[in-house]
């Protein structure tokens, strides 16, 4: 402190660069010790320093078809059956699905002996029909294995199966993967609303490659079928209607029997009318259903939003008070000015790097050099969501009667 008064800088100036340098290192803790290790997982997995079973084991998928998002289940069904896989077998549990839908799956069942239907009836009130459906499905599966997507998906691969079965080694119970919202007509996701659901993604595959898994996608997950009625399946929140996914991941994922599977081939697409009702939707739900997991992640995160912040306010007010010393030609203001300017493009050009690594992984198009900006306005957009979803919290309870 002696040495920078020496040099002119007063005590508040001092204060504003150090405070500056503290933000820029901890996010430099974020972006490689956090999200960074999604790319480096996947470079392990290709390096082959990741272990996986000798023989796949017979798997069994269970899809989830409700009628509002039935109408692509035929194409997705071909898609499955088109695997490269040794042993599995497809369970659909009908929802009210159309009669035209039904009847070109009971054609898949005549033609592959390995297809099989199972359906919800109508009277059923007051209970989860989502987690019903999935619990029927699995009761009715042969297998150990349980593979889940959704009726209006579509793996990006035919190694689909294979990626995500390859991980159920001894001691592996769950295994999370990746899904893609792609608009079923045509046009291409771009800018924040892209950013917005890499963002998400990025901190629980993070999170769970760091073996501290909190929650999954029921779009692309996988578990043991003894796991779940070891957990007595979904009766921990039975009168919540969604949260069967990052719920139940919340209550049987732990460090030891947890798995991402992040390969491109993993990969699977999701499609939809229009995506950004869809993604608001199920941020909705997550926003309603996140209280109830247990995690850091929260704590972890928001700390991070904070900081983030705090740089930027710091840098402003740091430039403010240094640039009035360094037009009189004061060097070791201009020094500490140049060093701050230097900070924040060094940090810009770091998140470029790291959030272009990570949307590269999942194969988004993003426009990365934009992302330190969405950055700064996200936290806005979720407070902003989140009033505006306050008043829709009474349909996530089972009491509310939903199709």
């Amino acid at each position: 402190m002696f040495l920078f008064t020496i040099w002119g800088f007063t005590p508040l100036q001092v204060v504003a660069l150090l405070m500056l340098l503290l933000f820029f290192v901890v996010e430099l803790v974020y972006l490689f010790s956090i999200y960074y290790s999604i790319p480096r997982y996947l470079r392990r997995t290709v390096a082959g320093r990741v272990h996986y079973v000798a023989e796949l084991p017979s798997v069994s998928v269970v899809v989830y078809a409700h009628a509002e998002e039935a109408h692509c289940l035929p194409e997705m069904l071909q898609a499955i059956l088109a695997q490269e896989y040794p042993r599995f077998e497809v369970v659909i549990v009908n929802d009210g699905v159309s009669v035209e839908i039904q009847n070109a799956i009971a054609m898949y069942e005549c033609e592959h002996d390995n297809v099989y239907q199972t359906g919800l009836p109508d009277t059923v009130y007051n209970v989860s029909r989502k987690r019903l459906g999935i619990t029927l499905g699995i009761k009715a599966a042969k297998n150990d294995v349980i593979v889940l997507v959704e009726s209006n998906c579509k793996p990006s691969s035919n190694r689909w199966l294979m990626s995500m079965a390859r991980n159920f080694v001894p001691g592996v119970d769950v295994v999370l993967g990746y899904t893609r919202m792609m608009d079923r007509n045509g046009v291409k996701q771009r800018g924040f609303q892209v950013f917005n659901r890499v963002y998400f993604a990025m901190k629980y595959l993070s999170y769970a490659v760091m073996k501290k898994p909190y929650m999954g996608v029921g779009s692309n997950l996988a578990y043991r079928k003894e796991v779940f009625f070891a957990n007595k399946g979904f009766s921990a929140k039975l009168n919540l209607h969604y949260g069967d996914d990052d719920l139940l991941v919340n209550e049987i994922a732990n460090k030891h029997n947890t798995r991402v599977e992040v390969s491109p081939e993993s990969v699977v697409e999701s499609f939809h009318d229009n995506v950004h009702e869809a993604w608001s939707e199920l941020r909705m739900r997550y926003n309603f259903t996140s209280k109830y997991l247990h995690t850091s992640s929260h704590t972890v995160y928001a700390i991070e939003v904070v900081v983030y912040l705090l740089f930027w306010v710091v840098s402003a007010i740091t430039v403010f008070m240094l640039l009035p010393y360094a037009l009189t030609g004061a060097l070791p203001h201009i020094v500490a000015l140049g060093i701050v300017f230097a900070l924040v493009v060094l940090l810009w050009l770091l998140i470029w790097y790291v959030f272009r690594c990570v949307a590269r992984v999942l194969g988004e198009a993003v426009k990365s050099g934009l992302v330190p900006l969405y950055m700064l306005v996200r936290p806005f957009t979720v407070l902003y969501y989140s009033l505006r979803d306050r008043g829709s919290k009474k349909s996530n309870f089972t009491w509310q009667h939903l199709r």
